[in-house]
């Protein structure tokens, strides 16, 4: 996810994208390849930004607590975009910031999504924009996902120079 902004950034020779990793309490995690993961702070100290990408990867089931919801819901308001990558929707659905509204999540879990979230249309697309929200489901389409938002924000040329270093 945060691959082809810093390519658009190296292309476009300035800092067009920035980002800052938070975490539920603010201390390091791994990714699912075992990568350190320092974040910026605490997800409810969570500073205005244009998107909050949420992206749990494995155990997101676990991380759906009273405590996680409640500061999605907390700061939901501080981010023009709520987008929720792979498993993300889990999070953001079970926040109830996806009620009423189209939303996918990895096809692996689509259908345990769909009947978890009643309040959700489930929907096996690969990315889903529903207003403020964007769900995508996988990698890939993560990848995609972010790729086409460069596109409308700086045109197909750079996504054509970013495509290609990858």
């Amino acid at each position: 996810t945060v691959e082809p902004l810093r390519a658009a950034n190296d292309v476009l020779g300035r800092a067009a994208y920035d980002w800052r990793f938070l975490t539920p309490n603010g201390a390091p995690v791994s990714s699912s390849s075992g990568l350190a993961v320092i974040p910026a702070t605490a997800l409810a100290a969570a500073t205005p930004g244009d998107a909050l990408v949420v992206m749990p990867s494995y155990g997101y089931r676990e991380l759906t607590t009273v405590t996680l919801r409640r500061d999605l819901v907390r700061v939901a308001g501080r981010f023009g975009t709520l987008i929720g990558m792979d498993t993300g929707a889990w999070l953001l659905a079970a926040a109830g910031l996806l009620d009423g509204r189209r939303a996918t999540i990895h096809p692996s879990e689509l259908v345990a999504f769909a009947e978890r979230f009643a309040r959700v249309l489930a929907v096996p697309d690969r990315w889903v924009e529903d207003g403020d929200r964007i769900t995508a489901g996988g990698a890939m389409t993560a990848f995609d996902l972010v790729l086409d938002l460069v596109r409308r924000r700086h045109g197909a040329a750079l996504v054509l120079e970013i495509e290609a270093l990858f």
